[in-house]
């Protein structure tokens, strides 16, 4: 498999999340913007980006890390002055401080590590660090889902899925691990099963509507994965990317 695997990887490369210029230019800015408000404050790269596990048109999640805790007024004046000095606008969602896309920018979260109206510890990323195979199997499965008719799958479930299904990184090549993934969804997933590896992961929180949700998704997603393993050609017959493409994507 190993020709298959750096076809597989070379594609889902071209999709990788690439930061612009003006992404790390609306870090400096949001950066500034943030220790007007909170001197003592650093603004992080979180999320997808962080673990290197982000695509083409990917949020922008951020960490805002302080040594005494966020206040209510202080999130306030935050979002304030983020508007004020970006000129875009900004809300205040749940634990974070939300830009929604604006003007072509991408969406951008900023969540707090240390807040008063109550902390919430931020995703780990460290299940993700230096491992190559579980990276781009996330690429991987964010591209093959959205390529679908498919009711949103949210990256952190993706990201759940591929760690609850590689108890032994290293194991698995990026295609080896990605078809793994698939292969559980087709054969032997069931809502139960799917939400005690989410239910976990969930950030806040585990949400109980999203139970009732489950079996309709995890339907779409199986007919989904079923179309792909019957999708020409297969990996054995690959004979450069655009062929994982076309089998991804078809």
């Amino acid at each position: 498999m190993s020709s298959a695997n750096g076809y597989f990887e070379a594609f889902v490369n071209t999709r990788a999340y690439r930061r612009t210029r003006e992404d790390n230019a609306l870090m400096q800015q949001l950066t500034r913007s943030a220790r007007s408000v909170l001197p003592a404050s650093q603004l992080r790269w979180a999320g997808s980006q962080r673990k290197n596990t982000a695509i083409d048109g990917s949020d922008l999640d951020l960490c805002l890390e302080s040594s005494v805790p966020v206040t209510v007024a202080q999130r306030k004046r935050l979002r304030a002055t983020i508007e004020r000095d970006l000129g875009r606008p900004a809300r205040i969602q749940s634990h974070a401080v939300r830009l929604p896309a604006h003007h072509g920018a991408a969406k951008a979260d900023i969540a707090f590590a240390n807040a008063a109206f109550g902390s919430r510890p931020l995703p780990d990323s460290g299940p993700f660090h230096d491992q190559r195979a579980r990276q781009a199997a996330v690429r991987a499965l964010k591209i093959w889902t959205r390529a679908g008719e498919l009711p949103w799958v949210s990256g952190w479930a993706v990201e759940a899925l591929v760690i609850g299904l590689d108890p032994n990184p290293g194991q698995h090549s990026p295609l080896g691990l990605f078809l793994r993934v698939v292969g559980w969804l087709t054969e032997r997933a069931s809502p139960e099963a799917v939400e005690s590896i989410l239910r976990p992961a969930a950030f806040p929180a585990w949400n109980d509507a999203w139970s009732a949700k489950l079996p309709g998704r995890l339907t779409a997603l199986k007919n989904h994965a079923r179309a792909l393993q019957r999708r020409a050609p297969q990996p054995h017959q690959w004979t450069a990317s655009r062929d994982v493409e076309r089998w991804l994507c078809g």
